[in-house]
């Protein structure tokens, strides 16, 4: 179901080999960089820490998944890995192709430099073969007075000095460019294994989406497959309820009622509610699924918050639910959020309402990213609409 792992396990390789490559654990960054290479440096780094979670998650999926959701989970986690690495490839690219850019202008105004002083430095070079070093000296004798005379030699030793200075800096700077020379083709060497690397990503990247896609369209189109989805998904729903009641009374401090303010929660996250409270019918198969909660429609990326507060109760992956946040507000009552991309709550943390608790995705998702969001009143599930404010 997962494909040539092996061949993708070369690319990711090769990817995070390239990250730390253009940019070392623990390295500041080359001498003068600024601007746009800090913040290249500071995305490379934030996208290799990504990379190492996602390889993590998924390492974890595979050991504890199983069955179609299982495979779904898989299929959406390591999509979200080939995207990370085909991003971090991309920017890899743009960083070398940058480098290369720069010493490539650096190197063409050396030269330029080395070529003008190497005509002066010809031309004096002639001029004192053509006139030979007594000129200067009958030039100086031939002055009218002692102040002349002294400006004279002071011409002639500023002169004298102009012309070290000049020939020293042409010879530090030829060394310089044959440094910037051999430089310049190890960087282009890199950037064409950036480019086929950049490739690879994007090709593995193309695979997980086309292997994930056809994965749920075969649940949605073919009627065994999708019966075998809907029976997983109650078997999850009670592993939900049965984890609901476990974590009741978990202890979290409050100075507020909840109960008092049904109807007055925030909502966690801006969007049109797609499917409410109740049960969906199957446009296909005409099958009846119970659902117990919201459905919010959100972006990818969308930051999704408590509805009060409470503490957090459960952080981590739940099966059928993919990342999944459960806040306990006490007197009772619960609230869960589901198919998240990332969590930013911690299983004891206390939150206030409006609180971050993760970003909208579409872990164990069947339908792309959205928030999935339950209200459980003594461990079960009732309408949010009743407890949600309506603005």
């Amino acid at each position: 179901m997962l494909g040539s792992g092996r061949a993708r396990s070369r690319v990711a390789a090769a990817v995070v080999a390239a990250i730390a490559a253009t940019f070392p654990v623990g390295s500041p960054g080359g001498a003068g960089d600024a601007g746009p290479d800090q913040g290249r440096d500071a995305r490379l780094r934030a996208m290799r820490a990504e990379i190492s979670r996602l390889e993590t998650e998924l390492e974890g999926l595979g050991r504890r998944e199983a069955g179609l959701l299982g495979d779904v989970a898989r299929l959406g986690a390591e999509l979200h890995l080939r995207e990370e690495e085909e991003r971090a490839a991309a920017l890899v690219l743009e960083t070398v192709t940058s480098a290369v850019e720069s010493r490539t202008a650096d190197l063409e105004r050396l030269e330029r430099q080395q070529a003008e002083r190497s005509r002066y430095l010809a031309y004096r070079l002639r001029e004192t073969y053509e006139a030979g070093s007594s000129a200067e000296l009958r030039r100086v004798l031939t002055e009218e007075s002692a102040d002349s005379l002294l400006q004279g030699f002071r011409y002639a030793a500023y002169l004298g000095e102009r012309d070290a200075r000049l020939l020293r800096e042409f010879r530090e700077d030829a060394a310089r460019a044959r440094a910037e020379r051999e430089a310049l083709l190890a960087e282009r060497s890199r950037l064409e294994r950036s480019r086929e690397e950049a490739r690879l990503a994007t090709e593995a990247a193309a695979r997980s989406r086309a292997e994930r896609a056809k994965l749920l369209d075969g649940i949605r189109l073919d009627r065994g497959k999708h019966e075998a989805a809907l029976a997983e998904l109650a078997g999850a729903a009670h592993e939900l309820g049965d984890l609901v009641s476990g974590l009741s009374g978990s202890g979290a401090v409050r100075r507020l009622d909840v109960r008092r303010f049904r109807g007055l929660l925030h909502r966690p996250v801006a969007g049109a509610v797609s499917e409410g409270f109740g049960e969906i019918v199957h446009p296909r198969f005409k099958t009846v699924v119970p659902h117990p909660g919201f459905d919010f429609e959100a972006e990818a990326g969308t930051p999704f918050r408590s509805v009060f507060e409470g503490r957090v109760a459960f952080a981590s992956w739940l099966h059928g639910y993919g990342l999944t946040v459960i806040v306990d507000h006490g007197g009772d009552v619960m609230s869960v959020y589901a198919h998240a991309s990332a969590l930013t709550a911690e299983p004891g943390q206390e939150v206030l309402a409006g609180d971050v608790l993760g970003y909208v995705g579409d872990s164990g998702s069947l339908r792309g990213p959205y928030l999935y969001f339950e209200i459980r009143e003594s461990g079960r599930p009732v309408d949010p609409a009743e407890w949600l404010s309506r603005s």
